[in-house]
């Protein structure tokens, strides 16, 4: 049982559902201030299981297509070296995928949005691609994996508003371009954080990768160009967060505005870090630091609950 939750990542899922739930109940909702309810409670959970499954799905094929490469990177530690067969991991594949789908199918239905449907079939289909060929080509899978983040959040919007027009509820046009704004401000964020740590694991992982024929930056360029890359990753990010702050300033949420140095902080931390780091340890706890970036944007979300 142990295996299985470190199998789907149990702790990215938890981030995945905290994200999903600050953006709607303490962002979106109170920022759009409207007495009806977009997505109830049962549509709500129908996306975040359908988020949820295929993104399990993701991980689980992930692991299969890195057997190779994990055995050079981290040994002993993909869960179908010694505790699952691929042939059940091809089978919790389809289940987690299928579900994930079918889940998204009946919400998008049930909103009078079947063709939304797609959105979920492409982003399996994408996964799946990702895990076969993207994850293997420079800056692909990296961009795809920092795309489908971000995707987590734009979705929650997607379906609230949906819901919202489909009850033919009436939003105020500067009210909806502030939300509109607010999340793509999240959206931004969670791209840019993801694609620097996918860039710094391709850095940890150069070893397993050069053996196995794995087209990384790392890889392709060598460690000096990818090092560049994320470093211009890292300034974009840190330099969003200050236009992130200037946007809080000028709309008068002042504890965003002030919680954001917080962020500031931590990119100019992770900078530091990322200029010093030469070896696999160091971009591993850089990717650990990664992390606690993206959580310190996250929470921040529950500081609009004060804010509207």
């Amino acid at each position: 049982m142990r295996t299985f939750f470190k199998m789907i990542r149990w702790p990215n899922l938890v981030m995945v559902i905290l994200s999903m739930s600050f953006l709607l109940f303490l962002l979106i909702r109170p920022g759009l201030a409207v007495s009806a309810v977009g997505l109830n409670l049962t549509s709500f959970l129908l996306l975040v299981v359908a988020v949820l499954l295929t993104a399990m799905g993701g991980y689980v094929i992930n692991d299969l297509k890195d057997l190779q490469t994990d055995a050079v990177n981290k040994p002993g530690r993909n869960p179908f070296e010694r505790f699952f067969t691929p042939k059940q991991g091809m089978l919790f594949y389809w289940i987690f995928s299928l579900g994930g789908i079918l889940a998204g199918t009946w919400l998008s239905f049930w909103l009078g949005k079947g063709s939304y449907s797609l959105i979920f079939v492409l982003t399996a289909g994408l996964l799946w691609f990702y895990a076969a060929r993207y994850q293997c080509q420079v800056l692909m899978g990296n961009l795809v994996v920092a795309f489908l983040s971000a995707l987590s959040f734009g979705l929650v919007w997607l379906y609230e508003l949906m819901a919202l027009l489909e009850q033919s509820v009436q939003v105020g046009r500067n009210v909806l371009m502030t939300v509109n704004w607010l999340v793509l401000i999240y959206m931004g964020f969670a791209f840019l954080v993801s694609l620097m740590r996918e860039v710094v694991k391709d850095m940890e992982d150069v070893e397993g990768d050069q053996q196995t024929g794995c087209l990384t930056l790392p890889v392709a360029y060598g460690m000096k160009k990818a090092k560049n890359i994320a470093l211009i990753v890292n300034l974009l990010g840190l330099f969003a967060s200050f236009g992130f702050q200037w946007f809080f300033y000028r709309n008068g949420f002042v504890w965003l505005f002030l919680y954001f140095f917080i962020v500031d902080l931590l990119f100019a931390f992770v900078l530091l870090k990322l200029l010093n780091a030469s070896r696999k340890e160091h971009f591993r706890l850089l990717s650990l630091w990664i992390k606690l970036l993206m959580v310190a944007g996250v929470l921040s979300i529950g500081l609009f609950y004060f804010e509207f």
